[in-house]
């Protein structure tokens, strides 16, 4: 019985969702920057989208696309906020357990830029933190630069030639900027991660420089790590899973028609080992770095104008050979992209977004990621709820949880039940309880059965952060399925 629940199981996860194809979205003109998590906090993924000002509707800001928990989304609102959104993000900034949206605002009429947060997805509660410049904020991002366990805001200047801290209270309020400036060059993008294991994390900017700024508390040390090729995109992250974070770049070689990506390894006390130069054909303008088939190794994805290059990571810094993902134009100016798990499978997909000042149709679109290698245009569901033949109702709250969750489940007729915990992947994690259940006098029962699971596996270990499927067994046969998301 144990392998036909596994089966079921696995059926499950692999099954696709049925219906129209609902991959491509149309959303407000002049979107620049995407970025997903789960807003609403019932979950999922949802998806933000940061829009540039667009004279024809002078309109700028965010839009907010909900996810119906099957991959699907619908936009639910849009935040006017006048500034060019070059990126946005999702953080928790403050003491809730709900997540910030983090955009950009310009008042034009005192030239002077702001952070501006969207506090607890409370979309008219909106924070304005003065950045004390108008030379153009272009990129952001968040870290623990400080050590305190709250998530500041790290900003830079291209025109400007500099970057800033904004440190946070922890109840959502930020300080003045502290502003640094690089040496001499026009930082393009900067990632954070704690590069020395002090638990502060470190700040890396590149451009035709790539920089390293240890945080300390007194100060910040400068580590230039090379000043060779004009990079795009930076990427702290641990390539090689040895325990320690490494740094990952690239460099648009667009007049030879090639993409380099340029790789430096941690090799401890604030020291980096350069691996030599990955040079492919053609020329991309988009990197991300993310695991697509769930061997905790990072994969990179190169964007092109007309698809994707995923290179899968192979451990020691080896990767493989291009997988080409088609992602057509549909007339387009440029095109930006983010990669999530959007339809709960455990497996990390494809957003792409395309910019235009004009109106464009499907100018959002998903690729799906089946975890066999394939990417499809709709949703590869982890969870199908199954029809109880027994009139069995399971329920759960509350969900997502931190340290535990309760279960009550109820039925109208004799029956064994068995309610067991599974990873992703069909394995049990739990069985959490195996009990008769008998009516009562009147052929009701005599009370609503509760069960609590406190995280654990049945080693007694606490289960990592992630997706789990919790199935109802009637009789001996799995009758219901319900995901739940541990923090």
């Amino acid at each position: 019985m144990k392998k036909i629940i596994l089966i079921l199981l696995f059926l499950i996860l692999i099954s696709f969702k049925t219906g129209d194809n609902k991959s491509n979205y149309t959303v407000p003109r002049a979107a620049y920057s995407v970025t997903a998590g789960d807003i609403d906090m019932d979950g999922d993924n949802d998806i933000v989208v940061g829009h540039n000002y667009s004279s024809q509707t002078q309109w700028s800001g965010v839009s907010i696309m909900l996810n119906d928990g099957n991959g699907y989304f619908y936009l639910f609102d849009s935040v006017f906020l006048y500034a060019g959104q070059s990126d946005v993000l999702i953080k928790n900034l403050n003491t809730t357990s709900n997540k910030e949206i983090i955009a950009k605002y310009i008042d034009a009429q005192i030239e002077n830029e702001y952070i501006a947060i969207i506090n607890d997805f409370s979309l008219p509660d909106i924070s304005y933190f003065s950045l004390n410049t108008n030379e153009g904020i272009d990129k952001k991002t968040t870290g623990d630069i400080n050590g305190d366990a709250n998530i500041d805001i790290v900003v830079a200047s291209n025109g400007g030639k500099f970057w800033g801290v904004l440190y946070n209270d922890g109840y959502g309020n930020l300080t003045e900027p502290e502003y640094h400036y690089v040496t001499d060059y026009f930082p393009t993008a900067l990632s954070c991660g704690d590069l020395n294991g002090d638990d502060r994390e470190d700040i890396v900017i590149c451009g035709q420089s790539t920089e390293v700024y240890f945080s300390y508390p007194d100060s910040f040390q400068l580590l230039l790590l090379e000043t060779n090729d004009f990079k795009q995109d930076v990427s702290v992250v641990d390539f090689d899973l040895d325990g320690d974070l490494d740094i990952v770049t690239f460099a648009d070689m667009y007049l030879a028609n090639y993409t380099r990506l340029k790789i430096y390894k941690n090799i401890g006390n604030n020291n980096f080992d350069t691996i030599d130069n990955f040079d492919f054909q053609p020329s991309c303008s988009i990197m991300f770095v993310s695991d697509f088939n769930n061997d905790s190794l990072p994969d990179v994805i190169f964007h092109t104008s007309t698809g994707a290059f995923i290179f899968y990571n192979q451990d020691d810094f080896q990767l493989s050979g291009p997988q080409f993902v088609e992602i057509p134009d549909v007339g387009e100016y440029e095109r930006y992209s983010y990669c999530a798990d959007m339809d709960g499978n455990g497996y990390n997909d494809i957003i792409t977004l395309r910019y235009l000042y004009m109106h464009l149709n499907n100018n959002l679109s998903i690729l799906f990621n089946d975890g066999n290698g394939n990417f499809v245009d709709d949703p590869v569901t982890a969870i199908e709820k199954l029809q109880s033949h027994n009139k069995i109702s399971l329920k759960c709250y509350p969900n997502p949880f931190i340290n535990e969750i309760d279960f009550e489940y109820i039925t109208e007729k004799n029956a064994r039940v068995m309610l067991a915990i599974y990873d992703i992947s069909g394995k049990l994690i739990k069985g959490l309880t195996s009990d008769e259940i008998n009516i009562g006098q009147y052929g009701k029962l005599m009370k609503t059965h509760k069960i609590t699971w406190d995280g654990t596996g049945n080693n007694g270990q606490y289960c990592k952060p992630g997706l789990y499927i919790a199935a109802l067994e009637i009789n001996g046969a799995l009758q219901q399925t319900i995901k739940v998301l541990k923090y």
